[in-house]
């Protein structure tokens, strides 16, 4: 369930992310960039992130 929960969020990010990039290209905001690129960057944290499970049993 935490696998799936934690893909889910990532793909709302990108979407979110690439959704922010359109709407600021169409209308000029700069906001819209920077938003995008928030978003972008806790896309690739939260997929790069370690975990911190490493028991052996």
């Amino acid at each position: 369930m935490k696998g799936t929960y934690r893909l889910l969020l990532l793909v709302t990010l990108i979407v979110l992310a690439l959704t922010c990039y359109l709407a600021g290209s169409q209308t000029g905001a700069v906001t819209f960039f920077v938003a995008g690129a928030l978003l972008e960057s806790a896309f690739w944290f939260g997929l790069f992130r370690r975990s911190k499970n490493t028991s052996i049993s």
